[in-house]
């Protein structure tokens, strides 16, 4: 045999051997299972059983929301200016009038140094002015100057004690405007969001920073208005927060009273107990009573998870049957409820 023809066979040969593996791989040399079923051998005799249990009490509907804090504040410049340095970034601790943000502020100290001299210029007239009306008013009662000169001289005392109320007024504003150059926090907290960088021009009403309380935070929720309405302020509810995998007692803190005309939802407003784990923004389900409904439920230990497919075995009279079914909360008793694919007084084997 050449060497060429050999390494044609050896070609061939490698070839039917990939296709074969694919084949087996893809299931092609076994038996398809149609979609929508699920098949598995016959298990044996289950070891313990337990009973469907069908139970009637208070029912309680889950609702999402999100943690905010009671007091929170978007920080701002009210002058238009070039910032110059920023002390504080996301994550810093603030106290209520601390220096957060400074800005460019020559141009503001340029005029209140104007208005300044202008009002030592206007005092200076006031006094010569008040000097003078109390000379002429002397020679007028002595009979040496004419009652017309004085009340010119009164006159030129007011224009120069309005001239200097006046320049006082434009001195407080002066000074009320270069104090807007230093931003100071409005709230004690924490800093979350920080949305400008020392160069940026601060705009009035844009802005800069974005800080919370974190000692006063809650959760947020809209309530569909059927359970809304039955909710009063004080009302104790549970919190939990999947996240930390913990539930916290909370308590209704507000209802804001006005109906989301699409949603059909009213927003509840739960106060959480201080936690240094809690931060706003954090997901979080709070527990809402419904009123008295009835509910099925089984051992947690009866269910197997198959990727997203959840499975019980049933024991009936002509043997185990394998069953999908839809679960639905867990209680701390180990118990899960089932949404579908049992009825009561049915028998489940335990895992």
């Amino acid at each position: 045999m050449s060497g060429s023809l050999k390494r044609v066979l050896e070609a061939v040969a490698g070839l039917a051997v990939i296709g074969l593996a694919v084949m087996w791989l893809s299931g092609g040399c076994g038996e398809r299972i149609p979609a929508g079923e699920v098949r598995s051998s016959e298990p044996g005799a289950p070891a313990a059983v337990a009973v469907v249990e069908r139970r009637v009490g208070p029912g309680v509907e889950w609702a999402s929301g999100a943690v905010e804090s009671a007091r929170r504040a978007a920080v701002a410049s009210r002058i238009l200016a070039r910032i110059e340095e920023i002390r504080v970034n996301a994550g810093s601790e603030v106290a209520k009038g601390d220096l957060l943000i400074r800005l460019d502020a020559r141009d503001l100290g340029a005029r209140s140094g104007e208005v300044a001299e202008a009002l030592r210029g206007a005092r200076a007239k006031l006094a010569l002015a008040r000097t003078e009306q109390e000379r002429m008013a002397k020679l007028v009662a002595q009979g040496v100057e004419a009652q017309q000169r004085l009340d010119r001289v009164e006159s030129d005392l007011r224009v120069a004690r309005a001239e200097v109320d006046r320049l006082e007024a434009s001195q407080r504003e002066s000074q009320t405007g270069l104090s807007f150059a230093e931003i100071r926090s409005p709230v004690s907290g924490r800093v979350v969001d920080r949305l400008a960088e020392p160069g940026d021009t601060a705009v009035p009403g844009r802005p800069l920073l974005r800080i919370y309380d974190p000692t006063v935070l809650r959760v947020e929720v809209p309530v569909r208005e059927s359970l809304a309405v039955r909710l009063t302020v004080g009302d104790p509810l549970k919190v939990r927060i999947p996240s930390l995998d913990e539930e916290f007692e909370g308590v209704i803190d507000e209802i804001v009273p006005f109906a989301e005309p699409g949603a059909r939802t009213l927003l509840v407003k739960v106060r959480l107990p201080y936690d240094s784990r809690l931060y706003a923004g954090m997901f979080a389900r709070v527990a809402l009573p419904e009123g008295e409904r009835a509910w099925l439920v089984v051992p947690e230990r009866s269910v197997e998870r198959v990727g997203q497919l959840e499975l019980v075995t049933v024991v009936g009279e002509s043997g185990p049957e394998r069953r999908m079914v839809t679960t639905g909360p867990r209680s701390e008793e180990g118990l899960v409820e089932v949404l579908s694919g049992l009825a009561a007084g049915e028998r489940v084997a335990l895992r």
